[in-house]
């Protein structure tokens, strides 16, 4: 005769897989699928608590977020973004493109901004020195796509102090555009500042 432990145990199991079988509960009856012995009970039982711990372990904060951009060293990204917020500051005092009186005047208004920002970049690469590991070849790949992002803008304002005024464009990598890599890397790693500026 069946324990009315085992009996609970497997009307729980029972009730996950969505069947019962009429006859489970006759006098030496048994579910085909159910293992016959109490440790084979015992290991089923432990596995789906396993699975359960699982997943709510993996919708937990103490999971990790999966993004292969996250860095483990939030100092650095404190720090980033301390150095990107001063330069975006900086920047906004400057004049902006509906100021501008042609394409001469804005590439000297853009000249001026990159000069910021690359001062900011150069900031960023010294406080790079001290990142270590992964994270750091994480952080010297996004620095190469600001310096390349960087190159872009210097090319962009001497098209514009030669009188032309076509639409900035940027490096692709990949099928994509490095400020789009920039953004992300700031966006995962909360440095909001130190995304790309829209100021061109």
């Amino acid at each position: 005769m069946i324990s009315p432990e085992k009996r609970e145990v497997q009307h729980w199991l029972d009730s996950l897989r969505g069947a019962d079988d009429p006859d489970a509960e006759r006098p030496g009856g048994n579910r085909s699928w159910l293992p016959k012995n109490r440790t084979g009970a015992g290991v089923a039982v432990a596995a789906l608590v396993v699975m359960a711990g699982f997943w709510i372990w993996a919708f937990s904060p103490l999971a990790p977020s999966g993004h292969p951009d996250v860095l483990h060293d939030v100092v650095f990204t404190l720090d980033a973004e301390d150095i990107c917020a001063r330069s975006v500051t900086e920047a906004d005092r400057l004049p902006t493109a509906a100021e501008a009186t042609g394409p001469e005047d804005r590439a000297t208004q853009l000249t001026a901004a990159t000069r910021l920002f690359a001062a900011m970049v150069n900031d960023l690469r010294d406080r790079a020195a001290e990142v270590v590991g992964s994270d750091r070849e994480l952080v010297d790949a996004w620095l190469v796509d600001w310096q390349t992002y960087l190159d872009n803008r210097v090319d962009y304002a001497v098209t514009l102090a030669g009188g032309s005024d076509p639409p900035f464009t940027v490096t692709a990598r990949d099928g994509d555009g490095v400020d789009s890599y920039i953004d992300i890397f700031a966006e995962v790693n909360s440095m909001p500042s130190c995304a790309t500026p829209g100021d061109v």
